[in-house]
This record gives structure tokens, C-alpha cells and sequence, in this order.
């Protein structure tokens, strides 16, 4: 059995890979799709499913794209502002099954109309659901944004306090899979944490916290988010369909003779350090550090080379 969460940085997404019994589901897939069916494979899962928690506006989604390559039946919730084109429709109570494992639908609008909840079952283990994946209604330390909709401001904050209290009726044990984890623009004050339960979101949430109904549409109704610009293309994409990202394939290694007549204007060693150390070409200084690796000088910065044949660049210190 497999559940392996799979997060997207910069963007803070949350998707999930499910598996039991050689078939697997994803939950919520980005557009850079191919680590779902790696996985899958070397798990020895077909993936057979693919449930869209709701349109998303801060990511194109993979489920299109995904569906393609695998033939998996792609499911949405109902309402979302259009047609999805490359979704079946799941409604309240529906049940699919992934091996031992039983995923049922729970629609919870708020966030967005057609937010629905995906409630986890092990058929061995059946006191109880095992976990559920919120979409964008119940975040870790903070609930789903309701802003999306201003003509219908206090309708909206209604539906997602309704939401959450069916969620909370789940009990204490479920553990909750959201959408987005800290940084994502999709709430605000998430934990930095990307795990917890009904139980102690029902303890420690402030947004669960609220005595009354009224309470918490006026504090959500009050609350000013930013919503970049790109929201509204996301949001058509996402009824569209979205294209595959675009594969980037290694370049042709070049001889050092190759490099000289390419007339190149720019050379960049983006080689690791032990390598650059061991062997260059143009007496180059290294430009650039990799990813992630310290600077052994702060301060200092080589300049980019321009590379004229094998004419050398000059070095500035900032």
C-alpha cells in the first residue's frame, strides 16, 4: 500500500499518489506530470483514477495530461463555473475502489463551488475513514480562502463554515490531506507543518474556533486577499484543459573544437565545483554556483563570461 505526498515548490501544491492491489489514484496532479507514473510504475501500480479536489487557480493542473498517458478516469466535483471538459463529474456519496482502499466523494463548497472532499476508507481497517484530502476547504492551521465569489460574500463564508463541521463529523482520527501547505496564496497563516488530524485541527485551528456561524462569515467576509492576475487564466485552463509542460532535453555534448567554431557569444560553467577545479576551457572563472550550494565568499561575484573565441572575461568583486 502507498500514499506518498508530493509537493511542488514555489507554489506550495500538495498532490497525493494513492495504491492498493496494483492500481493507484492521484489527488490534485500538476502539470509536470511524469513523477506520478514513475512512481506508480516502480511501485508496480497502474494509475486508474485521478480526482480533481476543484478548479484551481494558482496552478494549471496535470489531470488532462496525466488521463492521456494513462487512460485513468478523471473526476471533478460538480459546479465549477464551466465545463471540464476532461472530467467526469463525482458527487456526494460516490465510491470508487482502489484495491483495499475506498475513496468516497464529499462535496464541501466554500472556497470554490465545487471543492470537494475525497474521505479515505481501508476496507481491512472499516471503524472509521483513515484520512481525507480537503482540496482548499481545511488547510493545516488555517481554512480555505472565500473570495472568489464577491456577489455572494456571506452565502459562500456559510457554505465553508457548513463544510468544515461535516469534515470535523469525519472524527478525530482522520488525518487531513489539504491542497496547499504554508506560502501557498490559497489561505493565510497555514502552519509551517504539511500534517495533522480532525482532531487536532478541531483543538488548535483559529478558524475552528469560532462560537457561532454568524462569527465566522463576518470574519470571513472581513479578511483582504491578494489575488494575482494570472488566477483568471488558470481558472479557464482548467476548464479547457491544460498542454503537457515542455520536456527540456539535455544539449549535445561539444569537442573543444566544436566550441570554437560555434561563435558562440556566451559561455556559461554550470559544472559542480571539483569539476570546474580539475579542468576549463577560455580560462574561465566559474560564473555561476548550482543550485542550492553555499558561496564560499559572500560578496563576491564573477561576471558572466563573454566569450569572443577564447578571449577571457574580466572579474568584479560587488
Amino acid at each position: 500500500m502507498l500514499l506518498e505526498k508530493i509537493k511542488t515548490p514555489g507554489l506550495s501544491h500538495l498532490s497525493y499518489l494513492i495504491g492498493s492491489g496494483g492500481q493507484a489514484a492521484v489527488i490534485d496532479p500538476r502539470r509536470d506530470c511524469e513523477i506520478y507514473v514513475e512512481k506508480a510504475r516502480a511501485e508496480g501500480l497502474a494509475i486508474t483514477h485521478i480526482f480533481e479536489t476543484h478548479r484551481n487557480e494558482d496552478l494549471v493542473s496535470g489531470a488532462p495530461v496525466l488521463a492521456g498517458w494513462t487512460g485513468a478516469k478523471v473526476l471533478h466535483g460538480p459546479n465549477p463555473g464551466g465545463e471540464v471538459v476532461y472530467a467526469e463529474t463525482a458527487r456526494e456519496g460516490d465510491r470508487f475502489e482502489i484495491g483495499q482502499l475506498v475513496i468516497e466523494a464529499m462535496e464541501t463548497p466554500g472556497h470554490t463551488d465545487d471543492n470537494l472532499a475525497y474521505v479515505l476508507h481501508d476496507r481491512e481497517y472499516p471503524k472509521g475513514p483513515v484520512g481525507v484530502f480537503t482540496g482548499d476547504a481545511l488547510f493545516v492551521g488555517d481554512v480555505g480562502r472565500t473570495d472568489f465569489y464577491p456577489d455572494r460574500k456571506r452565502e459562500v463564508a456559510g457554505l465553508l463554515w457548513d463544510s468544515l463541521h461535516k469534515i470535523l463529523a469525519l472524527g478525530d482520527q482522520t488525518i487531513i490531506y489539504p491542497a496547499h501547505g504554508a506560502g501557498s496564496v490559497c489561505g493565510s497563516g497555514m502552519a509551517e507543518r504539511e500534517f495533522s488530524t480532525v482532531g487536532h485541527e478541531r483543538t488548535n485551528n483559529p478558524r475552528l474556533q469560532f462560537a457561532s456561524r454568524d462569527a465566522f462569515i463576518d470574519f470571513k467576509v472581513a479578511e483582504n486577499h491578494y489575488q494575482p492576475p494570472y488566477f483568471r487564466l488558470m481558472e479557464r485552463l482548467n476548464l479547457e484543459g491544460g498542454t503537457p509542460a515542455p520536456r527540456i532535453a539535455r544539449p549535445s555534448n561539444l569537442s573543444l573544437a566544436q566550441l570554437r567554431e560555434s561563435n558562440a557569444t556566451h559561455l556559461v560553467d554550470i559544472r559542480e565545483p571539483m569539476a570546474y577545479a580539475s579542468g576549463r576551457c577560455c580560462q574561465s572563472n566559474r560564473n555561476l554556483s548550482p543550485i542550492g550550494a553555499a558561496i564560499p565568499f559572500p560578496g563576491l561575484v564573477q561576471t558572466i563570461r563573454f566569450c569572443h573565441s577564447v578571449r577571457a572575461a574580466e572579474r568584479r568583486v560587488l
